[in-house]
């Protein structure tokens, strides 16, 4: 089933997703340094991201987990020239190459990386901080109930957030695996099951060149 997934992947890409240069040398770039490509989103979910924005007419981006940027860029691609991006990774091997993508990508947009733990960056911010219109969070998943919660504070009516990796080849149901990342899955779709913030949420599983996976979508109150 795999390859059949990942060929309809390809089918929808060849068709649906206009070539990039920008994402390309990013991609190009990631593999060049040793990075799995398997971290960062497929194109389609990519385009989605892009989208999402769009429809909404976003001009302010969180994101939590830049890896080697190839999400930010796509989630930069959705916005105005004057839109802001701020994109915290934990790992400073990760940030290191995102930062480059970053510069070698010469987007008009404010694009702020900074590093560290998600939730202590997250935190540090000063309590006027501007709220975001779009949030995407993939980071650690066993935080995921924690940056939901972060993430609220950080929101305003009508903000999205986009939850990815949430279904994990549906292990998200299989009661002997208490991995803490799977645990924070079920305590996210817990966390978001009628909470007094969130107008209405759902969760779509997903089959693709990345696997059976899956996001949530969350609309703020």
């Amino acid at each position: 089933m795999q390859q059949m997934w990942t060929d309809v992947d390809n089918f929808i890409d060849s068709h649906l997703i206009p070539d990039d240069p920008i994402l390309k040398q990013t991609l190009d770039n990631t593999e060049a340094k040793g990075f799995p490509d398997h971290l960062a989103v497929a194109p389609n979910q990519g385009m989605l991201l892009q989208m999402l924005i769009q429809m909404n007419h976003c001009k302010r981006v969180l994101e939590l987990g830049t890896f080697a940027a190839y999400s930010t860029i796509w989630l930069a691609r959705g916005l105005p020239d004057d839109g802001y991006i701020l994109t915290i990774e934990g790992r400073d091997t990760n940030a290191a190459i995102g930062q480059e993508n970053i510069n070698n990508a010469k987007l008009p947009q404010t694009i702020d990386l900074r590093i560290g733990r998600a939730a202590d960056v997250l935190r540090s911010l000063p309590e006027d901080f501007e709220t975001f219109d779009f949030i995407f969070i993939d980071a650690d998943k066993q935080s995921y109930p924690e940056y939901l919660e972060l993430s609220l504070k950080l929101s305003h009516s009508g903000t999205i957030i986009f939850l990815d990796n949430v279904i994990r080849s549906g292990d998200i149901l299989n009661a002997v695996n208490h991995k803490p990342s799977i645990e924070g899955l079920r305590n996210v779709f817990q966390a978001m099951q009628n909470h007094p913030q969130i107008l209405s949420c759902t969760a779509i599983q997903t089959v693709g060149c990345k696997g059976h996976d899956g996001f949530a979508l969350a609309i703020v109150k």
